[in-house]
């Protein structure tokens, strides 16, 4: 167990740091960030309390962005006011420190990061700077050049970049992110921001948790494939509207794989196509009746020709019937023994003229 005690007794000569910030706002920030604010506090109990950010990030060893950016920080989750002067810059302000003594200290753990809305402009001067510095800043640019397979923009270095000083996100986590970007086969810049922000929003902020999200990821991704072939979509990518529909019969309905390939062939059976809204009509009838099998289900369409057996004919009747759910199946004006044999027969045809191409 470690313990922690000042070299001596003597009464020293200090500044007040609320244990709500130590608790509650310094674990989320920036270390940069963190040193703006004690330095500007110092200062505030100083007889020399007018200082301007040049002067601080001369004193910190730090870019007078860094500086701005800090105090825009600090003023976002509450720490400090900041009072614009006339000038109307953005960077010109007067900085009221907030009195935390009164705030409530909550654990590090339940405190969620805060992002600036919109991502700071960086000058080539300021990153080659931070690439002198950091060995590891260097080393994501060489691996992300790698693996982009690309000499990167002076726009690919500043947008980089922001994902490590603006989103905070560790250099071992972007790199993950550039991996995973490249294995599903996208490398534009813009398209990875978008990624990177999505991560920093979920708090993916460490390789454990990237870990975990990337599993997720494939698992997800697993069963979208697996759902895709049963439904025979295998020359093209799934549309959003799709995935949510997916989404909803797998997390929310709970069905099976199998469950949603016997739905399906009954589409094709009733429409003689793939309908997604058809087919979703059939599995909410389904969740709605708690039919969970395929012996469930079987039982059911069987239960559904039983119902309806003396309402159709042999052969078609009428063709311009007004369309209707599955559980009503109004529409269907053939008996189930003639649906079926011209569906094996359409399969049939498309197998053929699939096998000839």
């Amino acid at each position: 167990m470690a313990t922690y005690k000042f070299s001596n007794n003597n009464q020293i000569q200090s500044i007040p740091v609320a244990n709500v910030f130590i608790d509650k706002y310094m674990p989320a920030a920036n270390a940069t960030f963190v040193k703006v604010y004690l330095y500007g506090l110092r200062q505030c109990f100083s007889n020399q309390n007018q200082i301007e950010n040049v002067h601080i990030a001369s004193a910190l060893n730090i870019l007078e962005s860094d500086v701005v950016n800090a105090w825009k920080y600090w003023e976002s989750v509450g720490v400090v006011k900041l009072h614009y002067t006339a000038t109307g810059k953005s960077s010109d302000f007067d900085v009221e420190f907030i009195d935390l003594s009164t705030t409530p200290s909550t654990p590090s753990s339940t405190t969620s990061r805060v992002i600036l809305d919109t991502r700071p402009n960086y000058t080539p001067e300021e990153i080659s700077i931070y690439i002198e510095q950091d060995e590891s800043i260097h080393y994501m640019y060489t691996v992300a050049q790698q693996k982009l397979g690309k000499i990167l923009s002076s726009a690919d270095i500043q947008t980089l970049y922001s994902f490590y000083d603006w989103l905070r996100l560790p250099v071992e986590v972007i790199i993950m992110l550039l991996e995973y970007c490249v294995s599903i086969n996208k490398r534009n810049m813009r398209y990875i921001e978008k990624v990177a922000i999505s991560w920093a929003d979920k708090g993916i902020n460490s390789i454990e948790k990237a870990e975990k999200y990337l599993m997720a990821m494939e698992q997800k991704n697993s069963i979208l494939y697996e759902v895709k072939k049963c439904l025979g979509i295998i020359d093209r990518a799934l549309t959003d509207i799709e995935e949510r529909y997916i989404d909803e019969w797998i997390n929310k309905m709970n069905f099976s794989i199998d469950l949603i390939k016997k739905a399906y062939e009954l589409t094709i059976l009733n429409t003689g196509k793939l309908a997604f809204p058809y087919l979703n009509s059939i599995l909410t009838a389904w969740h709605q009746r708690g039919i969970k099998t395929i012996k469930a289900a079987e039982a059911d369409i069987e239960q559904y020709k039983q119902n309806n057996k003396g309402k159709y004919s042999k052969t078609a009747t009428a063709t311009n019937t007004k369309k209707n759910k599955f559980v009503n199946f109004t529409q269907n004006k053939y008996n189930f023994e003639e649906i079926e044999r011209i569906a094996l027969q359409k399969r049939l045809n498309n197998m053929k003229e699939s096998g000839s191409q």
